[in-house]
């Protein structure tokens, strides 16, 4: 019986290894020398390493939120939106903020709290009217991705108006760097603290057993008096305030205004990020930091003309849709097992 649990796992790696060697093929690159590249940049060079620490931040912050609402079987697709949401918001009340250390704390509060507005919507639109997630957090990320565009390049564009982009925020406002010589901000400590939040609440906490059996059994959770409809509002907001958070550290911490494009893909990559670490806070790190690795060393390789960019997005989709499928058959062989020994 485990032998047979183990095929589909062996069989969704062994379809990963093929996706890959072909797309690499399909690129025009040899796959062995396109590995060793990867690894000697990613892990064999200072640059590497800090521009994939550097990627890590965002990515855990974002993948708890994914981790959060996924446990509960909510699918939100919409953290790119709820990215720019939260940063939106902590730039529009910036000039209003203390230049001190609250200011920073505030800054960042209000990029949570612009998250999960924006996350919010989605819950209503679900919880309230039944309205498909999924559906309703992609049409979010579109509104957003052009709200952002009008405002860098109407209401919030550089006095200068040259390049479509805000004025810098205060520099008091900005996330220190932690380690001298380097652009590793205080972000990361902010990353680690939610991770601890996190874990603390989904595996020792009320709320994190009342989202498994929401997530396991929605008719076991209307009987033990659980609202599934009112969970998946509660979760959106959650998932869409660690986004939010998300940006608003990204601009705190690295930009230190808006622009377009400034978390390019993030939402696509949080989602892979919590898959492999199924689902659990404390792997989202170690699973945020390995696509950060293959992000900084395939970066790196496009960049020199060796493969083209879209690659990335590529493989981190290829990878979403393996482990979907690995998950599938693992879930499916599992129920025989259960159906076998019944029977037995």
């Amino acid at each position: 019986m485990t032998a047979g649990l183990r095929m589909p796992a062996l069989a969704a790696v062994a379809f990963l290894v093929l996706m890959v060697v072909a797309l690499i093929l399909l690129a025009g690159a040899d796959p062995a020398s396109l590995a060793y590249g990867v690894v000697e940049r990613a892990l064999f060079t200072r640059a590497g390493l800090l521009e994939a620490l550097l990627r890590t931040i965002p990515l855990t912050l974002m993948g708890l939120g994914i981790a959060i609402a996924f446990k509960a079987r909510v699918f939100n697709i919409g953290m790119d939106g709820q990215l720019i949401a939260g940063s939106v918001l902590a730039v529009l009340a910036a000039p209003m903020l203390p230049s001190n250390v609250l200011g920073i704390v505030l800054f960042l509060a209000l990029g949570f709290a612009g998250g999960a507005i924006w996350g919010g919507v989605a819950g209503v639109i679900k919880a309230r009217f039944g309205g498909n997630e999924i559906i309703a957090t992609i049409m979010l990320n579109y509104v957003a991705v052009q709200m952002l565009s009008w405002l860098v390049r109407g209401p919030l564009q550089e006095k200068m108006r040259i390049i479509p982009r805000s004025d810098a925020i205060d520099q008091a406002l900005r996330l220190p760097v932690i380690f001298d010589g380097t652009r590793i901000h205080a972000g990361l400590i902010v990353a680690v603290l939610a991770v601890v939040v996190t874990a603390l609440v989904l595996m020792r906490g009320r709320f994190g057993y009342r989202l498994a059996v929401v997530g396991s059994n929605e008719h076991a959770a209307r009987y033990a008096g659980i609202s599934p409809a009112r969970m998946a509002a509660v979760v959106l907001v959650l998932s869409g305030a660690l986004a939010g958070l998300a940006g608003a550290v990204e601009v705190a911490g690295l930009y230190g205004r808006l622009q377009e494009g400034f978390a390019p893909g993030f939402g696509i990559a949080a989602i892979a990020v919590a898959l492999v670490a199924r689902l659990n806070p404390l792997l989202v790190p170690v699973s945020a930091f390995g696509f950060s690795l293959l992000y900084a060393g395939l970066g790196a390789l496009a960049r020199n003309g060796v493969v083209p960019f879209p690659l990335i997005n590529i493989l981190e989709g290829t990878i979403i849709l393996v482990f979907l499928a690995g998950s599938v058959a693992l879930s499916r062989g599992s129920g025989r097992m259960k159906e076998a020994v019944a029977d037995g």
